[in-house]
């Protein structure tokens, strides 16, 4: 693969990130010459490795998300219920809050504090460790369309 320069790379960014030619150019600080430059093969390599990194990036955050909510603490929650007083911005900033839903304040006053389904993280956890070990769903899709047409996945 052709080694890119700092200008091609931030276009690729740009791009992956805005998906409009015009904003890359601008990203990369460039007038012109993205459009000419997107069907460069070398490019949209680039663009395609960058957008796998991200998903991937992203798929780890969502596992990560995922873990959190099904096993993180809840004492930060527990605090904010006890306060006598509201807490301070910098104090809420320090707090984890991450597996809160929903906070409302009811007719009486009271805080009412919503968590996420542990359960449910769990279960999607899960079945995020299970799509990995097992084949992928293009060809369960395929072996369940088999079986419903009378057949096994051996074809029989």
């Amino acid at each position: 693969m052709k080694k890119l320069t700092k200008k091609e790379r931030e276009f690729c960014k740009g791009f992956l990130e805005s998906g409009s030619i015009a904003e890359a150019e601008r990203y990369a600080g460039m007038s012109k010459g993205g459009e000419s430059l997107i069907t460069q093969d070398y490019i949209v390599e680039e663009i395609e490795r960058l957008s796998a990194l991200q998903d991937k990036s992203l798929q780890h955050l969502a596992k990560a998300g995922l873990k959190k909510l099904a096993m993180g603490s809840i004492a930060d929650a527990i605090s904010l219920i006890n306060m006598e007083k509201p807490p301070s911005n910098a104090r809420l900033k320090k707090m984890d809050l991450f597996m809160i839903s929903e906070i409302k304040r009811n007719d009486k006053g009271t805080i009412e504090i919503k968590f996420f389904d542990r359960f449910k993280a769990l279960d999607k956890l899960s079945e995020s460790c299970e799509s990995v070990e097992n084949t992928s769903p293009f060809y369960d899709a395929l072996i369940m369309g088999a079986k419903s047409l009378g057949g096994d996945s051996n074809g029989n």
